[in-house]
């Protein structure tokens, strides 16, 4: 039992165990990894919460989105963990929880594998609703891609952990600061990966 609790305990939590140089590490590794699976599958991160098609297959165009997901995220939260924590701040702990914090979209990627899930991503945009539902595989697909937001969900509440363990952030600060940060991120992340389509 007390196994299963600890068990628990670190996958909601992984960064009360690593941290620092060891998280960069392996959250980089994570991020290679996951461009290869993007570039493969292809899925396009087109912000840090939006993913799907886009009309640059190019190898950089995907490396490009991984890195702006993982960058500015990083450093609105090391910029708020300066502004708002009493504790010394480093950077190497914020980047590194954040790029760990984002292994999980390793797992989402597998979902766009499937050859119905291709279909559904690539629907023509003169395509209309009644179309969409009599084509079984834009269903299956749909179904398929489903589970993958789990993982999405993952990513958030890691993240959300990172920020916490690696700044000392609790309580209205943490939470206000935390969401405004994803929010803008995401609107961030989503303008800048515009600009290499």
């Amino acid at each position: 039992m007390a196994n299963v609790k600890h068990f628990f305990s670190t996958l909601s939590n992984p960064f009360l165990k690593i941290a620092g140089i060891q998280a960069l590490l392996w959250g980089i590794a994570g991020i290679i990894i996951s461009i290869a699976m993007s570039i493969i599958a292809p899925i396009h991160y087109h912000g840090l919460l939006h993913f799907g098609p886009a009309s640059n297959n190019a190898w950089w165009c995907f490396a490009g989105e991984h890195i702006i997901i993982w960058l500015i995220p990083s450093i609105l939260f090391f910029v708020a963990g300066k502004l708002l924590s009493p504790s010394h701040i480093r950077g190497i702990d914020v980047f590194g929880t954040i790029a760990f914090a984002q292994l999980p979209f390793i797992l989402m990627n597998l979902f766009f594998f499937p050859e119905s899930v291709q279909k559904l991503m690539n629907i023509p945009t003169t395509a209309t609703p009644e179309w969409i539902m009599q084509q079984p595989d834009m269903i299956k697909g749909a179904f398929i891609t489903f589970p993958s937001i789990l993982f999405i969900v993952i990513v958030l509440i890691w993240m959300y952990q990172a920020f916490k363990v690696s700044c000392n952030l609790k309580g209205w600060k943490l939470g206000l600061s935390y969401a405004v940060i994803i929010i803008a991120s995401d609107i961030i992340c989503r303008q800048l990966i515009k600009l290499m389509y």
